[in-house]
């Protein structure tokens, strides 16, 4: 890939942004529209006669028009593209990610052919239920995985184990997120004012600032700031502007005007994305990317003294550097004095101090031994490297201590 200089790459992101935000608005409304259609409909005529035809719900010719499957199949692939050029994200391989785009295509056909017959008075036939049905569980299901896809860059200490744990890609974020994407989309669905759907843009904005808290709480530390403070405070704003314009509504029993909650939902949107970028930036450091790119000894952990080789070894007795192994396995997320990925060891490793089987035992199965990190994986490492790691680690941990006093 070539290189990308600084002001393209804030151009770059910024039209990530505007794609992943147009992305959301046009999807999130053709997927809930076509299911709410589906209670509303049966699959055989009735003896009544029929009603007269319904016209399609008004709103921007973009989201309803025939064309909307092709333009929002390309915003899909820009957002996508535009995300691996910002963020360098190799996780996956190409044709993964080239299935994943067909899918969606085949999705969104599905939801579009079905979508002629169920905005009619006429009942809907077996084909158009089923294709109604599962074009809307695949979209939603690759909304939920990309999402996730998207959660994952907030952890780059995964990344390297990825092809071995392949469950590493789904996330209590991630899930957060796709929730927050259903309530946009229940919003934009509530717009129709001639079927009286307030309500739906009511409890929608209701249930948004319990996601925006958990979204918050689910975050890495690493990816808070001030910025993304201000981020959550003005959705939160918004989405409470955006009840106060529905209550108002539904007390008076009157339809809900077109333009200035549209006009918020848009902002609301903005915003969710806006968040995602800045919680990006604070975690994919220079630093973090540095260490995940480059060899581990180019990195800046400080360096461990390897262990001296003992004078005479058995043949077939395999010498493990515990020193090596670290900069390998560890030092791409870890330092001693400063908080990279993970937390700083120097207070995190006290506690294993005196007892180094206990370390080892950790360094194995960190989720097993200490649920309090879950973010650190599995490293695999065998019971022989384990304990030659944390002999390295203890080791210069005592000779940084050797020339202060002992704790009493």
């Amino acid at each position: 890939m070539l290189p990308v200089i600084q002001e393209q790459l804030l151009l770059i992101k910024a039209m990530q942004g505007a794609c992943q935000t147009l992305l959301c608005l046009s999807l999130g409304y053709l997927v809930s529209e076509v299911l709410l259609s589906l209670p509303g409909k049966t699959l055989f005529a009735p003896s009544a006669p029929p009603l007269p035809e319904f016209k399609a719900a008004p709103g921007p010719k973009v989201l309803t028009g025939r064309r909307a499957g092709l333009l929002i199949a390309l915003i899909m692939a820009c957002n996508l593209l535009l995300m691996k050029i910002a963020y360098r994200a190799a996780l996956l391989s190409g044709p993964f990610w080239g299935g994943l785009t067909v899918l969606f295509i085949i999705g969104l056909a599905l939801i579009l052919a079905a979508r002629q017959h169920l905005k009619g008075a006429r009942p809907a036939g077996h084909f158009s239920f089923a294709s109604a049905v599962i074009g809307d569980l695949l979209l939603l299901s690759i909304c939920y995985f990309l999402l996730n896809a998207e959660s994952l860059l907030l952890t780059p200490e995964y990344w390297p184990f990825l092809s071995n744990r392949p469950p590493l890609l789904l996330s209590w974020h991630g899930s957060v997120r796709f929730v927050q994407f259903t309530l946009l989309a229940l919003m934009l669905a509530g717009l129709d004012q001639k079927r009286n759907r307030q309500a739906l843009i009511f409890a929608a904005v209701l249930l948004w600032p319990l996601a925006q808290i958990l979204e918050l709480l689910l975050l890495p530390e690493l990816a808070h700031s001030s910025w993304l403070y201000l981020a959550a405070a003005l959705a939160l704003i918004t989405s409470a502007a955006l009840a106060l314009m529905t209550t108002k509504s539904l007390l008076q029993k009157r339809p809900l005007p077109l333009t200035p909650p549209l006009a918020s939902i848009i902002i609301l949107t903005m915003l969710w994305v806006l968040g995602a970028q800045i919680a990006r930036e604070n975690t994919l450091t220079g630093i973090a990317l540095a260490g995940l790119q480059l060899p581990p000894a180019v990195g800046q952990a400080p360096v461990i003294p390897s262990a001296p080789q003992p004078a005479a070894k058995p043949q077939g007795t395999q010498i493990i550097d515990g020193g090596q192994l670290f900069q390998q396995k560890c030092s791409v997320c870890h330092r001693f004095d400063q908080r990279l990925v993970g937390p700083p060891l120097n207070g995190v490793l006290e506690k294993y101090r005196p007892d180094k089987n206990r370390l080892a035992g950790f360094l194995r199965n960190p989720q097993k031994i200490d649920p309090s990190y879950p973010a650190m994986p599995n490293l695999n490492l065998t019971e022989q490297e384990a304990g030659a790691v944390a002999g390295a680690v203890a080791g210069y941990l005592l000779d940084r201590e050797t020339d202060q006093p002992m704790p009493r």
